[in-house]
């Protein structure tokens, strides 16, 4: 439980960090253009900078994730389902050793269904 906890904690600032490296860059841009008067155009170029910034910042939390994903996986193996809710389709088929009643090819199942040999409606 403690260890969800960290995971929240530590990917959970990926979307400040996103916002804050989106304002920094507008604010450099912004300062930039105070300076040397060049009203809008720095300010657009470090906005995407920042936006630049944001993207590897997301990418890099990304990699973590999949690499401590990866690391339980090894460690732990995939969990067991809590429970199986799956029903059975009605066109699912019996194992072969209990479908088959003869050698034919075109041996017809004890419900009535045909062999996939059979079938022509594929």
């Amino acid at each position: 439980m403690k260890q969800d906890w960290k995971a929240v904690g530590s990917y959970g600032t990926v979307g400040l960090e996103v916002v804050l490296c989106m304002l920094v860059g507008l604010f450099i841009g912004r300062w930039l253009d105070a300076k040397l008067g060049t009203d809008p155009y720095l300010s657009v170029l470090w906005f995407f900078f920042g936006l630049g910034a944001a993207g590897k910042a997301v990418f890099r939390a990304w990699k973590e994730m999949q690499a401590v994903a990866a690391r339980e996986e090894r460690e732990q193996g995939n969990p067991a389902p809590r429970y199986d809710d799956r029903k059975p389709r009605p066109d699912e088929r019996a194992p072969d050793d209990e479908r088959r009643t003869g050698s034919s090819d075109s041996a017809v199942d004890p419900d009535g269904r045909q062999d996939a040999k059979g079938s022509d409606e594929r």
